[in-house]
């Protein structure tokens, strides 16, 4: 879906918002799933509006990088207070602008059934091996 082609971008979190108890609970089942590993870099893939950005920086104390294709979705996730350990790039998941094995983490949501070669984007988000 072409996000920048609708009004999607300006409503999204209105429709995909978070409290802080959600997001708790989703810090908590991935830092219960990352298991004992040091987490201080995290890519946010399909990032859309930042929605899990700034939780993910906060909970793990990391650096997140989040990537999305849309410039109007960016653009939302930038217009919000967000930490200096969040930086965003516009790109797609099958040409990721960071070396391979350059983050500890890779977080997706919703984010999927939007890539055109879901083993391209596979092969392009390798994390690091544990530490």
């Amino acid at each position: 879906m072409d996000h920048d082609s609708t009004t999607i971008p300006a409503g999204y979190d209105l429709a995909r918002g978070h409290t802080p108890e959600v997001l708790d609970l989703w810090m908590n089942t991935i830092t219960s799933c990352a298991g004992r590993r040091s987490i201080g870099a995290i890519l946010d893939l399909g990032c859309g509006t930042g929605r899990f950005s700034e939780a993910l920086a906060n909970h793990f104390a990391a650096d997140v990088v989040g990537i999305d294709p849309s410039f109007r979705m960016l653009e939302q996730a930038l217009a919000k207070p967000h930490s200096s350990r969040i930086r965003y790039a516009m790109a797609c998941g099958e040409e990721i602008p960071l070396r391979s094995r350059s983050v500890d983490l890779v977080f997706m949501s919703m984010v999927f059934h939007h890539f055109n070669s879901p083993a391209r984007v596979r092969a392009r988000v390798q994390p690091r091996a544990s530490r």
